[in-house]
């Protein structure tokens, strides 16, 4: 058996050492990684020139964005197993192990384990919510939702399971990538296990795509992302489902997390209001999200004047 764990970059050379270094200290080497350059234009790729103690390729992305750069190491790895790993995150020595371990003993379609969040001081800010993380049955229902995190990292994926489920990352998107190709791996009940342990390291830097200013191809990710996911669900125009509870907490998610965004978008955006119109305005022009938009329209909630109005 084996794994192929693919790293995505975009001008990393000041966090390569560190996930080389983690690599290098793995118990089990039994992987090879995959660095996947998306247009990266610092010295990045001098410093993969190096020879390391663990098997690796580097490649350049097929498109642009994390996620083709995520599909160029799907595509160029032929591994049992598939992992995800940040270029500026990091991982325990028994990482790899761990996952053996599981993959081994239970021949799951997909293993999670457990991760903290860390700030650049090296504190620790938040992790993985243990109740949850137990207790979500029904991981897909709980990823519609938004009641586990949409992070496609800190898990191992069987290749054949998200070949035969089409689960590929949209390309030309920054935010919100992960969250569609999880809903789509995590469609029609695949076998899942779980690691009790804080295996992952999300490491949290003040120039993280998270804490940059919100702008205008933000806001078209989000659009687009909503969209893809209505798609995924059949809860376009055409598809009015037979699940009205589905629909309409689909709905008021969708609707909630343009909320968020508009106050993100006020709180640190130059030009808070010429984005906040190109928001309502993709969301008016969306035929995928009529029936998301009808329902909220009528809702009882304020969705609809705190986003629209």
């Amino acid at each position: 058996m084996k794994f192929d764990i693919v790293i995505p970059f975009k001008d990393a050379e000041t966090h390569l050492p560190n996930i080389c270094a983690d690599l290098e200290n793995q118990t089990n080497k039994n992987f090879t990684a995959h660095f996947v350059s998306d247009q990266s234009s610092d010295e990045s790729l001098a410093y993969l020139k190096n020879d390391f103690s663990f098997s690796y390729h580097v490649w350049e992305s097929d498109g642009i964005g994390p996620g083709a750069a995520r599909n160029t190491g799907i595509n160029s790895s032929s591994g049992d197993y598939i992992l995800f790993i940040d270029a500026d995150d990091r991982i325990t020595k028994d990482y790899t192990s761990k996952f053996y371990e599981k993959a081994r003993s239970t021949g799951a379609d997909i293993i999670e384990c457990m991760y903290q969040s860390i700030d650049s001081n090296g504190t620790i800010v938040s992790g993985t919510n243990l109740e949850s993380f137990i207790s979500s049955s029904d991981r897909f229902l709980a990823l519609v939702y938004g009641d586990v995190p949409r992070l496609s990292w800190g898990k191992a994926y069987k290749r054949k399971a998200i070949e035969d489920r089409h689960a590929f990352f949209p390309e030309n998107i920054h935010n919100g990538e992960d969250h569609i190709f999880l809903l789509k791996a995590y469609k029609d009940l695949p076998h899942i296990e779980i690691i009790c342990e804080h295996l992952y390291r999300w490491i949290r830097h003040p120039q993280s795509l998270t804490n940059r200013e919100t702008t205008e191809k933000t806001i078209e990710d989000f659009v687009r992302v909503s969209e893809l996911k209505a798609e995924i669900l059949n809860l376009t125009s055409e598809n009015r489902p037979s699940d009205e509870e589905l629909l309409l907490k689909f709905s008021r998610r969708i609707f909630k997390e343009a909320r968020i965004l508009i106050s993100k978008v006020i709180s640190d955006s130059k030009n808070p209001q010429n984005i906040i119109r190109h928001l309502r305005e993709l969301m008016l022009q969306s035929t995928h999200l009529n029936l998301t938009k009808e329902i909220i329209k009528n809702d009882s909630t304020s969705y609809w004047k705190d986003v629209m109005e």
